[in-house]
């Protein structure tokens, strides 16, 4: 009996330590990936791992929408605080001819493109990239012109304001310059000249405008000040210069001397540079030579103008500088200084 209650206590105590290992076992947690030690020795660390955060809506938008470059955009409005702006997408050039009736669009701008927006006005045409919502860049439309066209559009409209002239003459274009005596005048030859200058080269610039960008852009060109104040002077010059002499005349007439400021036949390589009595005088050659200078400069400016035309609802002819207003002035001042001491028939 002592034996086989000692075999049946052996075998309890096997079975409940067997027990007690399962029980134990069912209380570990499983894990999927090995614990990691620290480089001391120390306690092991779990290593978890997390998903990246997911993009809100508007940066899933901004990165998602296209951008494009529009060619050419109207603008219709400009915001007064210049946060956005109003464009019309309109065609692009096989339509250049035919309005501008594309898609209507307002824009965001940044504050970094603000500034830009203080060079432009309404009717202008840009070239705008944009996302669909915002502008992100802003120029004006330019358009090249090559230079065997900007010269064949001056010539022929210089060449197009002398046929008028010789028409409306009747084939006769130099009497325009004549003055009383017969001879070429400075004076009427100065405004002649600046005349004709200045209406060519602003049919050119209209032609060039059209012909580019389309009739939008028929007129609207300014005269700037320094060519406007330039103008002025001429005409001031030649009615100034036609009162001496007519009053000058006149009183000679008037004291019984008769015919005090002989006619001449015209000569334009002499009349020009020299007096009533066939001397060459100062006045007359410097009013030239300033003339010439200034006809000169301004119709070189004008040739480089035209190589880029800008789509600009209103556009100002190329100025001309404060240095040629200053000789041109200069110039003129001593010719009527020497008209007004003078004696009738020989200044």
């Amino acid at each position: 009996m002592g034996t086989t209650d000692t075999k049946h206590s052996r075998l309890v105590v096997l079975v409940f330590l067997l027990l007690l290992s399962c029980c134990a076992a069912a209380e570990i947690p499983r894990q999927t990936k090995p614990a990691k030690l620290q480089a001391q020795g120390g306690a092991p660390t779990r290593v978890v791992t997390r998903p990246p955060p997911k993009p809100t809506s508007d940066e899933t938008q901004a990165k998602s929408a296209p951008t494009r470059r529009l060619q050419n955009a109207r603008i219709d409005a400009i915001d007064s605080n210049h946060v956005s702006i109003t464009i019309t997408d309109c065609p692009a050039l096989p339509r250049k001819y035919y309005p501008c009736n594309g898609d209507v669009m307002t824009l965001a701008v940044a504050p970094d493109l603000r500034p830009e927006l203080n060079h432009f006005k309404n009717g202008d045409h840009l070239q705008i990239d944009t996302d669909g919502k915002n502008a992100l860049s802003l120029a004006i439309r330019t358009l090249e012109v090559d230079s065997r066209t900007r010269l064949l559009v001056l010539v022929i409209s210089l060449a197009g304001f002398f046929a008028l002239a010789t028409l409306l003459t009747w084939g006769r274009p130099f009497k325009l310059i004549e003055g009383l005596d017969h001879r070429y005048s400075n004076s009427q030859f100065q405004i002649a000249i600046w005349f004709w200058v200045v209406m060519a080269t602003y049919l050119a610039v209209v032609y060039l405008r059209v012909a580019q960008a389309g009739w939008e852009f028929f007129g609207f060109v300014s005269i700037p000040q320094n060519l406007l104040l330039l103008s002025g002077m001429s005409a001031l010059t030649f009615g100034t210069a036609r009162a001496i002499t007519t009053t000058k005349t006149n009183a000679a007439q008037a004291g019984g001397k008769a015919n005090s400021k002989p006619d001449g036949k015209p000569n334009i390589w002499t009349d020009l540079v020299k007096n009533d009595t066939g001397d060459v005088d100062i006045g007359d050659f410097q009013m030239l030579v300033v003339t010439l200078l200034a006809v000169g400069m301004y119709l070189a400016l004008i040739y480089h103008f035209l190589g880029a035309i800008e789509a600009r609802a209103s556009v100002d002819l190329p100025d001309v500088d404060s240095t040629i207003l200053a000789s041109f002035g200069l110039g003129q001042g001593a010719y009527l200084t020497k008209k007004a001491v003078g004696n009738v028939g020989t200044s």
